[in-house]
């Protein structure tokens, strides 16, 4: 699969940067491994719920949470008008700006499965423009359609460079459990995925 260069990835973000006219703040929204494992140090985090978007197991990964072999699935941002996503938001420091938007470039954007969108989140009482990574639908990982026997046969048997797709999916549950934020989808997941998997 092809990889972005570093100057393919500088180009795309200054391109994205450019389309942000709502505040000089930059903040990034988390669904899935960001919330637990952001490349970069917060300056400020909240909960937060992204409305008309789905987090989505919706998209083939081959490496890091799979293989060629046994590939897994992980999340995705969806357009879903009638739902809405949990997760956090974080705000990122203006004195690490350039260096930490470069590193989350280089992690979500090196083979373009996302596409990086403003989008309004809501935080509490507050909206706020932040930067959020959609899935992209052309790209070649990105499953339509998976039917629930397919997605957890790919939880259990998967494992990539990062460990395997139930842990994936463990922590997502995890890290929405302890902000308080209820994903019963992700529940009956995991919880089916665990009990085929000591059978």
């Amino acid at each position: 699969m092809n990889q972005f260069s570093d100057e393919q990835l500088k180009d795309n973000l200054e391109k994205t940067l450019k389309k942000n006219n709502y505040s000089k703040e930059i903040w990034v929204f988390a669904y899935g491994a960001l919330m637990w494992a952001p490349c970069f140090e917060p300056e400020v985090t909240l909960t937060s719920t992204l409305k008309g978007w789905a987090r989505k197991p919706c998209l083939w990964t081959l490496t890091a949470r799979g293989s060629k072999q046994n590939p897994g699935i992980v999340f995705a941002l969806d357009k879903a008008q009638r739902n809405s996503c949990h997760g956090l938001i974080f705000r990122i420091s203006q004195s690490r700006l350039e260096t930490d938007l470069l590193n989350l470039w280089r992690r979500e954007m090196s083979v373009g499965l996302y596409k990086p969108t403003w989008l309004p989140v809501a935080a509490g009482t507050k909206k706020i423009m932040a930067l959020c990574f959609v899935v992209n639908r052309h790209h070649k990982l990105f499953i339509k359609c998976v039917s629930k026997n397919d997605l957890i046969y790919a939880i259990i048997n998967a494992r990539g460079e990062y460990g395997t797709c139930l842990d994936y999916y463990q922590k997502t549950l995890n890290s929405l459990n302890k902000l308080g934020l209820e994903d019963n989808f992700i529940h009956r997941l995991v919880t089916a995925a665990v009990a085929k998997s000591t059978d």
